[in-house]
């Protein structure tokens, strides 16, 4: 005869098992409910809007008449007489609320507010939330998650620049979605790792000012900038202005792994005896494509 599952292996169990299956597993077992709520919640990605959220592989639609809910191709509704606000609550204190602790390794945030009565308390790796609903998500983010390891947010205004979880962060993505100049002073207030810049539009990042910037004071650089693109022009527009301003430091960059766009210039700028910048032009790998220009600090010994 088996014996039962003490309690360390049944938490262990149950802490473990995808979020979905042990929401469904706990509703038909009234003696798991029990402990359920003291055992943590951990999800792969927890995704939020108005009109939807994600748990997982599991979307939840909660429309003006039905939720409708899709996993795995398969589509079942639920019709009730419910406002959005009671259908969004109902689906949040069903697979999520009232755990000691719901860790989320990424979490997508696009929504100003909750309906009330919802208690939530997120332990994050990852937050992506644009800039004006920035705030509201990280009212739900438990303290101890910061620094994050990565953030994705939206410019909205210089203000980006200052959000404490925004400089934080140990990678960060910014979204430019509207034309804008992102200054020297800008760049300057950026210590992340590393920052990836989204260019959706025209805007102008001064890349080139800023090395000059670390020339002239002799500042060691420690971020990795990029700029993804999915125009050409973009590409051959940035690359022309560090010829312009640095094409006595062309190089092969022979030691680097990376994959450069063919017949694109690529640099290794001294900045102090210490310290080099590399800059050049690779294929985006991910899916839908594009560019990056690089901008890579590195040890002068490493950039020899």
């Amino acid at each position: 005869m088996h014996l039962p599952l003490s309690y360390p292996g049944l938490q262990s169990v149950l802490e473990h098992l995808e979020a979905v299956k042990r929401a469904h597993i706990i509703s038909r077992s009234p003696g798991l409910q029990i402990v359920d709520k003291l055992i943590p919640l951990c999800l792969e990605k927890f995704c939020i809007t108005r009109d939807e959220m994600a748990i997982n592989r599991l979307k939840i639609k909660y429309d003006e008449d039905e939720v409708e809910f899709k996993m795995n191709d398969k589509t079942s509704n639920r019709k009730g007489i419910e406002t959005r606000e009671d259908r969004m609550r109902k689906c949040i204190n069903f697979y999520i609320c009232g755990r000691s602790t719901v860790n989320v390794d990424s979490l997508s945030w696009n929504l100003y507010s909750l309906p009330d009565s919802v208690d939530l308390k997120f332990r994050v790796n990852s937050l992506g939330a644009p800039y004006s609903c920035l705030h509201n998500a990280i009212i739900f983010i438990d303290p101890r998650s910061f620094p994050l390891k990565t953030a994705f947010t939206t410019i909205s205004n210089t203000s980006t620049y200052d959000n404490q979880v925004v400089k934080s962060a140990e990678s960060l993505t910014l979204f430019l979605l509207d034309d804008r100049i992102v200054t020297v002073e800008d760049l300057k207030k950026l210590n992340n790792k590393k920052v990836v810049f989204e260019r959706v539009s025209y805007s102008r990042i001064e890349m080139v000012s800023l090395i000059k910037y670390y020339i002239e004071k002799k500042k060691v650089a420690e971020t990795t900038f990029m700029i993804s693109t999915k125009r050409t022009d973009d590409i051959n527009e940035m690359l022309y202005e560090f010829e312009q301003a640095f094409g006595e430091f062309r190089c092969d960059l022979d030691d680097v792994n990376d994959r450069f766009i063919p017949g694109s210039s690529k640099f290794l700028i001294p900045i102090n005896n210490d310290s080099r910048i590399q800059v050049y032009a690779i294929e985006d790998p991910k899916e839908g494509g594009g560019w990056k220009i690089v901008l890579k600090p590195v040890l002068a010994v490493l950039g020899l």
